[in-house]
């Protein structure tokens, strides 16, 4: 695996030198890519004016941001790199900010996961920083910046490697206030059922292999048997295909300029008196 940020790790008057990678592995994820049912051919998507209905390239569009309902503030580069900078953050620095419980973090603020591995020479601090937090059964909460955006995140001890959790801001989280909740207390009788109903359906450790996606599962099965085709040769044709458009594009433009001009005589002769 190739590391997707690298830095240290500083609390106190340590700093460990570390890598993150990516723990999620996005080619088992179950996605399709769009076709054109005709020729097989990859769709594709381009940017349009919605005003003036033409495609805009990349160097005319800018972002904008929401201030009000309906009412947005043209943000350009500049604007982004000085938020950035005015974040105060060093680019390869995981920040500890303090330890808490881990079960204090609600479990909707984990965002996506990363392995944190030592580099050379941070092995032994990275070990006891494990063990640490293994121990005390806390998180440390960080932040750092990833792909230039501050960010916070947990620092979650396994029993080999660390997991950092990339948290989501609290503001996006929405609150279940507006939610029908029971207020009915539960019965003791009724608890003990259920606590007996856990109990016998628990077991020592959760096995995720042994919960595999029936989903993937099923659907490969059904599409082993069908006809297959490589995407190299739509696309290795893609060229043709677009020049054939703008042949034919530029040919009903030049007849529909050729009908707007007045007709030559007959008898007329370049040349003739």
């Amino acid at each position: 695996m190739r590391p997707s940020w690298s830095g240290h790790i500083r609390f106190g008057l340590i700093s460990i030198p570390v890598s993150l990678y990516t723990a999620v592995d996005a080619s088992q994820h179950v996605s399709f890519r769009l076709l054109h049912r005709k020729d097989r051919a990859p769709i594709q998507y381009k940017k349009f004016c919605s005003k003036e209905d033409i495609e805009v390239p990349n160097d005319e569009i800018v972002r904008g941001y929401e201030m009000d309902d309906d009412a947005y503030a043209p943000v350009e580069k500049e604007d982004i790199e000085k938020a950035e900078a005015e974040s105060g953050l060093g680019e390869g620095e995981l920040e500890v900010l303090q330890f808490v419980e881990a079960g204090s973090i609600d479990p909707l603020s984990y965002q996506t996961p990363y392995f944190v591995a030592p580099k050379k020479g941070g092995d032994k601090a990275y070990a006891v920083l494990r063990e640490a937090l293994n121990e005390t059964g806390r998180v440390g909460i960080v932040r750092f910046r990833l792909r230039k955006l501050p960010s916070l995140g947990a620092l979650v001890p396994g029993r080999k490697v660390i997991t950092l959790e990339a948290l989501r801001p609290y503001e996006e989280l929405r609150s279940p206030a507006s939610l029908s909740i029971p207020e009915a207390a539960a019965k003791p009788a009724e608890v003990k059922m259920a606590r007996l109903l856990i109990d016998q359906l628990s077991g020592e450790a959760w096995r995720p292999a042994e919960h595999p996606n029936e989903y993937k599962k099923a659907l490969r099965k059904l599409l082993a048997s069908r006809q297959r085709f490589s995407l190299k040769a739509s696309e290795e044709a893609r060229p043709a295909g677009d020049n054939v458009v703008d042949l034919m594009s530029a040919l009903r433009e030049s007849l529909a300029r050729a009908k707007g001009r007045p007709k030559r005589p007959a008898g007329r002769r370049r040349g003739a008196a």
